[in-house]
């Protein structure tokens, strides 16, 4: 499967169309993947929703205890 990227900036036309505004290149799923990095495995994923938890309970506490007090 190949991808079609912008060297520049993707702006949107006067239609709505997306316009590129340097050149189009064509990417491959391997050139995809070495330009942003591997995917994350389930256990990295485990481990971000568990940080993911525990810093919306810590900024929930905060802002309760902040009310409170």
């Amino acid at each position: 499967m190949n991808f079609l990227a912008c060297d520049g900036h993707w702006l949107q036309g006067a239609d709505g169309s997306p316009v590129c505004s340097g050149s189009l290149v064509a990417l491959t799923v391997e050139e995809m993947q070495g330009l942003y990095g591997a995917a994350l495995t389930w256990e990295q994923v485990t481990e971000l929703r568990g940080e993911a938890i525990l810093l919306f309970a810590i900024v929930f506490g905060f802002l309760v205890l902040k009310k409170v007090l």
